[in-house]
């Protein structure tokens, strides 16, 4: 991979908060993206009528981009995608390291911004249209982080160990009728 990008530099800065990149990576074309979010609704079934809804939550965000490289073509940002005789390969070699190292980057489109992103699926053919570039579609799945909460607990123990029970004496049983007749 090349070298981290430095935030610093003013002409960098614009192009992360302003242009649509992939980790701060920039592709030369982005043909397509379609943007899922998902509310998954629950449902619970009554004895008569329909199901009851009571509750309802987000599923994870999915982004799928078709992402175009050329071999002709200058790196925006300079020092992107060199290195080899390639840039096509070395935008896909991007892309699969990024899913090998499984670390959450943040996507940012025209639409919006995700921060929390995994590459789950790469998909580039590799015919005698891609020869000297690379279309590759790339499926990102939003990694949803969760949140740790402390709770203070009672310093004093949930059950006493003296317990004012009293003492148990002995008692006769009951007798029955037929004892106390014959006595037996």
């Amino acid at each position: 991979m090349d070298p981290i990008l430095d935030l610093n530099d003013p002409d960098i800065s614009q192009l992360v908060y302003t242009k649509t990149n992939i980790g701060g990576w920039f592709f030369d074309a982005y043909i397509r993206m379609d943007h899922t979010s998902r509310l998954t609704i629950t449902e619970h079934p009554v004895q008569t009528g329909a199901a009851v809804s009571d509750h309802a939550f987000l599923q994870p965000r999915e982004l799928s981009m078709d992402v175009a490289m050329s071999n002709v073509n200058t790196s925006m940002v300079p020092g992107q995608f060199g290195g080899t005789y390639s840039r096509s390969v070395q935008a896909f070699n991007v892309l699969k390291e990024l899913q090998r190292l499984r670390v959450p980057i943040q996507v940012h489109t025209r639409l919006g911004l995700y921060p929390n992103m995994l590459v789950e699926v790469l998909t580039a053919p590799d015919d005698y249209k891609t020869l000297n570039g690379l279309q590759c579609t790339v499926t990102f799945r939003e990694l949803i982080v969760a949140q740790v909460t402390t709770v203070k607990i009672s310093a004093r123990p949930i059950v006493t160990d003296t317990s004012q029970r009293g003492s148990p004496e002995p008692t006769t049983p009951n007798q029955t009728i037929l004892k106390e007749m014959f006595g037996r």
